[in-house]
């Protein structure tokens, strides 16, 4: 494997490419670091998994986007006049729209058909071009995140024939990647919505394009899954036990910010504390609150997620909070309570 300073120095050359095209390999780059990040202590990737997360960024920023002079129009996710992978997203998006769906999984469940076969697009066009160039610096290609069997043009059904579907990380990437994954998220993102900026020919407004692009869409918590939550909670705040009255906030256990996870498991209700704990992980006092809320508890939330039709996902909350977790450098602030921190004496999950 490259040192950490070799590996950083190419993933930044990756980011930082003047010559990007479309924001393929930006995507991809963020769908290996997550998928890593939900599947630990793999080194083989398949790539109908990254696909799922790659399928996960797009389908957000299908929207309109509504500019500060209120003009409405589509994003540009590529230089070039179309995108099949685009085309495909938006298709499903009508899909999702019409259904009023509230999330891709929400989509994933009620139009499974229409959910593979945009999946199917976009898992063989990431497999014919951008997982085979990513790791090409200049015309040479120089391996520095995973191996591949093929080479560009190669088609998924070819690689399922013969089970070789799946990328093989080098030795000690996937740890590297899940400690530098919440680092590189907001400079790939910049760097995303710098793309698109450009390709739609819109000044870049950076925090509302990027908000659209990459925040939460903008849709309030269902009044059931808060109210799901505030009995599974018994009407008390997570972090603090204090009772909840008419400030109740919905907080990300694992902040957005780290890794973007929706789902009911990574979600409890706060009151101020919700601001206090800001975008910092939690204490290991409430790590294991939290671990013995889904132990006991995973049903309930699954639930709560049915009633209120919003994303449960256990294996990937459980997976996203693992991993960080098992990765965390001694000194770590660790949110406690207002302005009182712990400092992490190293991985605090086992």
């Amino acid at each position: 494997m490259a040192s950490d300073d070799l590996l950083i120095e190419r993933l930044l050359r990756v980011i930082d490419e003047g010559r990007r095209t479309a924001t393929y390999k930006l995507a991809l780059l963020l769908g290996i670091i997550d998928t890593a990040a939900t599947m630990p202590n793999e080194t083989e990737l398949p790539t109908r998994a990254i696909a799922e997360r790659v399928l996960e960024l797009y389908y957000p920023q299908t929207r309109s986007y509504v500019d500060r002079n209120g003009v409405t129009f589509m994003p540009r996710q590529i230089s070039m006049k179309s995108s099949t992978v685009l085309a495909a997203v938006e298709r499903l998006r009508v899909t999702g729209d019409a259904m009023r769906c509230r999330s891709i999984d929400e989509v994933a469940r009620r139009a499974q058909r229409d959910y593979e076969r945009t999946l199917d697009v976009v898992e063989d066009t990431f497999v014919r071009y951008p997982i085979p160039l990513l790791q090409t610096i200049g015309t040479t290609p120089i391996p520095f995140l995973y191996a591949v069997d093929w080479s560009e043009g190669t088609t998924v059904a070819s690689l399922r024939r013969s089970n070789g579907n799946r990328i093989r990380l080098l030795d000690g990437v996937a740890d590297r990647l899940v400690v530098l994954g919440p680092m590189l998220r907001p400079l790939i993102e910049h760097h995303w919505t710098q793309d698109v900026a450009r390709w739609t020919r819109i000044t870049t407004e950076d925090a509302q394009l990027r908000s659209h692009l990459f925040g939460r869409e903008r849709t309030a918590f269902p009044k059931v899954l808060a109210g799901g939550l505030l009995e599974l909670q018994a009407g008390s705040c997570f972090y603090c036990e204090a009772r909840l009255d008419k400030r109740v906030e919905v907080d990300h256990f694992l902040p957005w910010s780290r890794w973007p996870n929706d789902a009911v498991e990574n979600l409890v209700l706060a009151d101020q504390c919700n601001s206090a704990k800001s975008d910092h992980l939690a204490a290991t006092a409430h790590l294991q609150r939290w671990r013995q809320r889904l132990e006991l508890h995973q049903l309930d939330l699954a639930e709560i997620a049915s009633e209120a039709r919003w994303t449960s996902s256990l294996d990937r909350s459980r997976a996203l909070v693992q991993t960080t977790y098992r990765h965390l450098a001694s000194g770590t602030p660790l949110w406690l309570r207002g302005h009182d921190f712990e400092f992490a004496s190293g991985p605090s999950w086992d």
